[in-house]
C-alpha cells in the first residue's frame, strides 16, 4: 500500500508540478463546508510597525488556499500556521490564532504582529464576534480565521510572506520524526527509494497508517524509542511523495456510502506514467462533468473512471473509520482489476433488467401505483433514509439492510469478499435473509416481507451471475439468461417446485379468505415461515381442505404440486431455510407470474 501511494504521489507531483506547500496544505478539510473567511487586517506603518485596521469578511474560494496556508495541528494546541478554523470562537481566537503568535515570535516581523494584536486584543475579538454572529447558520461552519496586512498599497495574506511558508514546511515536516521531545531519525536506507540518507521513523504514522507506535517500548528495537526509525525508515523526499499520494486519494478517490468510508488506491502494473495520465484524465473529466456534492457522484464516480481502463492497473480498497486523530483500518482488499469492477457494475444492471424486476411486475406485486423497476421503487420508498439505494451500487445497500444491524464486521467482510471475487456461502446468506423475512412476517409487515424477498432474490441472482455462490443449489447455470424465465431456472428440482407452488396455492387461499372475511386467519397456520419437508407435506392437505370450504379448486396447480411432492419423496434435499424461502417466493409471486385462465377464473369467484 505504501509503495502504491508513494508512486501515485510522485506521478501527481510531476504531472501537476506541485511544490511542498501544495502538498502540505489541508485543502480537503476546507472543500466540503467552508464558505467564509474572516480576516484580521493590519496596516503597516513602517518596517516592523503595525496597527490594527479592521475585521473583514470574504467568500471562501479554493483557489485562494495558497493565500491562507491552512494546515491543522494538534487538537490541544495551535495549528501549523495562524490560519485556523473557528469551532468555539473565543477558544479558537485565544488558543489557536493569538497563541500562535505568542509561540512564534523569534522574528522581528512576527514580534511586531504579536505586539499589534496584543495592544488591541479585546477590540479585535469583539469585532470578530460581531462579524461571526452576523453569519447565517449555513455559512458559520468551518469559517477560516486568518491575517492580512496592508503594506505599501498592496494587500498581502500570510501566504505572500516567505517566513510563514518556511514555518509551514518546517513544522509540517516535524511530524515525520518528532515525538514529544525525542527525534526519531537516523542514517539508513530509505524503504521506498533505497537510497542511503537521513531517514525518519514516523512518516507512515503521520499520514494515518501506524504499523507500529513508539508509545509502546515493546514495539521498538532495543526498547529505545529513538530507534523507531529502523523499523520503517523513509527519507524526507519520499515522505513528501507519500503524503501527496494520500492527498490525491483523499481529493479524488475517497468515498462514503452505505455506512462505509473507503479509499480506492490505484496500483500501476505497466507503464505507470501512461496509466496514471489516463486515470487522471478520466478523473478530471468526471470532476468537470459533475458537482462533487451531487448525491449521485459517489455512486457513479468510480464506475465512470474505470469504465474504459484496461487492466494495466489494479485497485486497492481501504475501508476505514476516522475520528479526531484516530485512523482505524477496518478492511483492506488488494488486486481488484478494472475489468472485474466493470463486470460487477454491468451485472447489477443486467439483473435489474430482468422481467421479474420490471415495472409490470412491481405493479402486480406491490401496487398499481408503482412506477419504474424495483430499484426505482426503492428509491421512492427510501429517499428519506440516511443511505438511500443507489442505482449502480444496490448490492452493497441490500447487504447492509440484512447484515449491518446484525454485525457490521460481517457486512464489511461480505462487501470485501465480493470485491476480491471470494465465494459467498449460500446457506449463511439465506439464513440471514430468512431471519429478516420471518421477523417482518411475524410483525405482519407484509410490504416489507416483499421488499426483503426481492432484495434477497436480486442478491442471489447477482452473485450467481458472478459465480460467487458456494453451497446450496440456487441455479444450475452460472449466467442469467435474460431471454429465459429466471424463475423456471431457479426451480430446478422437484422439492423447490413443490415448495414454490404450494406457496402460490396458499396465497390464493389467504386472498379468498381476505375477500370473504376481511382477514386471513390461515396465515397463523404457516409456522411463522419455518417450514421443512414434513410441514410441507402436512400443509398441503390443510390448504386443499380449506379451499374446498370456499368451493374453490385449482386442478392444474394442485396436480403439479402433487406430482412434485411425489417426485421429491425420499429425495428432499432442501434445508428448513431453503424450503421456507421457496415457499415465500411462491406466495409472493402468486399473482405475478401466472396467466392461467383457470386460476384467474377461480380467483374471481
Amino acid at each position: 500500500m505504501l509503495n502504491s501511494l508513494y508512486e501515485l504521489g510522485k506521478l501527481w507531483i510531476e504531472r501537476e508540478d506541485l511544490n511542498p506547500i501544495d502538498v502540505f496544505l489541508d485543502a480537503e478539510k476546507l472543500k466540503r463546508s467552508t464558505k467564509r473567511v474572516i480576516l484580521v487586517e493590519l496596516d503597516e506603518i513602517s518596517e516592523n510597525q503595525l496597527k490594527f485596521s479592521k475585521i473583514s469578511l470574504k467568500e471562501y474560494n479554493p483557489k485562494d488556499n495558497l493565500k491562507y496556508l491552512y494546515r491543522s495541528g494538534s487538537s490541544r494546541g495551535t495549528d501549523i500556521t495562524p490560519s485556523c478554523l473557528i469551532t468555539e470562537l473565543e477558544r479558537t481566537f485565544n488558543n489557536k490564532f493569538f497563541k500562535w503568535f505568542e509561540q512564534n515570535n523569534d522574528d522581528d516581523f512576527l514580534k511586531a504582529i504579536l505586539n499589534c494584536l496584543t495592544d488591541d486584543k479585546e477590540l479585535i475579538f469583539d469585532e470578530i464576534l460581531s462579524v461571526f454572529n452576523g453569519l447565517a447558520n449555513s455559512e458559520s461552519n468551518n469559517v477560516i480565521l486568518t491575517l492580512a496586512i496592508n503594506s505599501n498599497d498592496s494587500f498581502n495574506y500570510i501566504g505572500d510572506y516567505d517566513i510563514f511558508k518556511d514555518i509551514l514546511i518546517s513544522k509540517a515536516s516535524e511530524k515525520y520524526y518528532k515525538k514529544d521531545s525525542k527525534q526519531i531519525k537516523g542514517l539508513g536506507h530509505c524503504f521506498l527509494c533505497d537510497d542511503e540518507k537521513e531517514v525518519f521513523g514516523l512518516v507512515s504514522n503521520s499520514i494515518g497508517f501506524a504499523f507500529s507506535t513508539p508509545d509502546k517500548k515493546g514495539n521498538v528495537s532495543d526498547f529505545n524509542v529513538e530507534n523507531q526509525w529502523k523499523q520503517l525508515p523513509i527519507c524526507g523526499e519520499c515522505a513528501l511523495y507519500l503524503e501527496a499520494g494520500k492527498k490525491f486519494v483523499e481529493k479524488y478517490l475517497s468515498f462514503r456510502e452505505y455506512g462505509l468510508t473507503y479509499y480506492v488506491i490505484p496500483n500501476f502494473l505497466f507503464d505507470s506514467k501512461k496509466a496514471f495520465n489516463k486515470l487522471f484524465n478520466r478523473i478530471k473529466r468526471f470532476e468537470n462533468k459533475m458537482s462533487y456534492d451531487d448525491v449521485a457522484v459517489a455512486e457513479n464516480k468510480i464506475n465512470d473512471i474505470v469504465s474504459d481502463l484496461n487492466d494495466v492497473l489494479e485497485f486497492k480498497f481501504l475501508f476505514f473509520q476516522a475520528s479526531n486523530n484516530a485512523f482505524n483500518i477496518l478492511s483492506y482488499v488488494e488486486s481488484i482489476i478494472p475489468s472485474w469492477m466493470n463486470k460487477l457494475y454491468i451485472s447489477q444492471k443486467e439483473i435489474i433488467k430482468l422481467e421479474l424486476f420490471s415495472e409490470e411486475y412491481m405493479k402486480k406485486i406491490f401496487s398499481n401505483e408503482a412506477s419504474g423497476n424495483f430499484i426505482k421503487l426503492l428509491m421512492g420508498i427510501e429517499k428519506e433514509k440516511i443511505y438511500p439505494v443507489l442505482d449502480n451500487k444496490w448490492y452493497v445497500g441490500f447487504l447492509r439492510s440484512f447484515f449491518s444491524g446484525y454485525s457490521f464486521k460481517i457486512y464489511l467482510d461480505l462487501v470485501s469478499s465480493v470485491l476480491s471475487e471470494k465465494k459467498l456461502d449460500f446457506n449463511f446468506l439465506l439464513s440471514r435473509f430468512m431471519d429478516e423475512i420471518r421477523k417482518n412476517w411475524r410483525k405482519e409487515k407484509n410490504y416489507q416481507v416483499k421488499i426483503d424477498l426481492f432484495k434477497s432474490l436480486s442478491l442471489f441472482l447477482l452473485f450467481n451471475n458472478l459465480n460467487l455462490l458456494k453451497g446450496g443449489n440456487f441455479m444450475l447455470e452460472e449466467d442469467v439468461n435474460l431471454t429465459y424465465d429466471v424463475i423456471d431456472k431457479i426451480l430446478n428440482t422437484p422439492d423447490k417446485k413443490a415448495s414454490f407452488l404450494l406457496g402460490s396455492l396458499t396465497r390464493r387461499l389467504t386472498y379468498k379468505q381476505y375477500k370473504e372475511l376481511g382477514s386471513s386467519p390461515f396465515i397463523n397456520k404457516l409456522w411463522g415461515l419455518s417450514l421443512d419437508e414434513k410441514k410441507i407435506q402436512k400443509l398441503y392437505p390443510m390448504v386443499l381442505n380449506k379451499l374446498r370450504e370456499y368451493d374453490s379448486a385449482y386442478p392444474k396447480l394442485e396436480q403439479s404440486i402433487s406430482l412434485n411432492l411425489l417426485n421429491a419423496e425420499n429425495n428432499w434435499k432442501l434445508t428448513r431455510d431453503e424450503t421456507s424461502y421457496y415457499f415465500t417466493l411462491g406466495y409472493t409471486l402468486a399473482y405475478a407470474i401466472s396467466n392461467n385462465k383457470e386460476n384467474n377464473q377461480n380467483d374471481k369467484k
